[in-house]
């Protein structure tokens, strides 16, 4: 058996410290192409801060493995994030349905209420309204005036707070966030608040969605051959570039790499030369989706096999499986 050496070792761990969130990156993106979803809202409620379809096409993460992936990919440039505001969640459970409460900064009670301070022009008296008020009336506490029109014999001079519990009077109470999913009282210090956002997927990233058949078909086709495919893998090639192909496809020592061309141009052959230079892979395909033979010659120039599809459905695969089976002898391509 062929020695691995430590430079592929290294492009090895490379690939494998990546894979997996790429790979759930890659399939959350596809999918919401798939279905025509552009753009994602953010939701809450009790549970924490949902992206619905999101979370729909990724059944086994949860809601926060979601918003990572989201985030990730927003980090990548391949979606756009726009704030959306910002939100008060729990410390320990993160959900945003939190309410807040006001408590006395001397004793701490929740008991508190808000008031008016009112003036008795009569003898000069000074006290919360609550004071005042006996039944329906408004009655001094210190010389026992009835009032019989309400702003008649005083006037309101203040606002304050007033602890029912302990007497005191403040001018601004202490706040106290209750969460409604795990009843953990915090204070602000303690309470996370941070920004949501929503998430569009880009008008160059769209244009993605011509390349998913024949991007399904062709992994479909290498995994039957027993092939193990990642789309849109990085690759760090031996000058230390990472380098991002299409798909990558590897079975035993062999390694292709794939790379698919909208435009059909020189220069999408030219960028794959430049990696394929620097990875060095056992072959080299390029997927053309144009109408344009610009492509073809470099074939036999660059040693880069160019495969023709039209409409991203109808590809060359009698070329493709004749590909598979010259770079492994040992592949039986059906």
């Amino acid at each position: 058996m062929k020695e691995t050496s430590k430079t592929e070792q290294e492009d090895t761990k490379e690939i494998q410290t990546n894979e997996e969130g790429d790979d759930q990156g890659q399939e959350l993106l596809r999918n919401l192409m798939k279905k025509g979803v552009l753009e994602l809202k953010p939701t809450l409620n009790k549970l924490g801060i949902h992206y619905v379809e999101a979370e729909e096409i990724c059944k086994k993460a949860d809601l926060n493995q979601v918003r990572a992936l989201l985030e990730n990919l927003a980090g990548k440039g391949v979606i756009k994030s726009e704030f959306i505001d910002h939100v008060l969640t729990c410390p320990d459970c993160s959900s945003p349905e939190v309410y807040s409460k006001y408590t006395c900064p001397k004793c701490d009670s929740q008991n508190v209420e808000y008031s008016e301070l009112l003036e008795h022009s009569g003898c000069g008296y000074i006290g919360p309204r609550e004071k005042f008020r006996i039944d329906s009336h408004l009655v001094c506490p210190n010389c026992q005036t009835k009032f019989t029109e309400e702003f008649t014999h005083c006037r309101v001079i203040g606002r304050c707070y007033l602890c029912e519990k302990c007497g005191y009077h403040f001018d601004k109470p202490e706040i106290v966030h209750v969460c409604q999913r795990c009843r953990r009282n915090f204070a602000y210090q303690e309470a996370r608040y941070i920004k949501i956002f929503a998430y569009k997927i880009t008008d160059e990233i769209t244009l993605f969605r011509r390349e998913l058949p024949v991007l399904e078909s062709i992994k479909k086709v290498l995994t039957d051959n027993g092939f193990k495919v990642k789309l849109h893998p990085q690759i760090t090639g031996s000058s230390g570039t990472r380098h991002t192909f299409d798909i990558l496809a590897e079975r035993n020592e062999t390694r292709l790499v794939i790379d698919i061309s909208l435009t059909g141009k020189k220069n999408d052959g030219i960028s794959l030369l430049v990696k394929k230079i620097d990875v060095n892979p056992t072959k080299a395909i390029i997927i053309d989706l144009s109408n344009l033979d610009e492509l073809t010659p470099l074939e036999k120039i660059y040693n880069i096999t160019v495969l023709k599809a039209t409409n991203s459905h109808l590809l060359n695969y009698e070329k493709f499986q004749s590909t598979l089976g010259s770079v492994d002898p040992h592949l039986n391509v059906s």
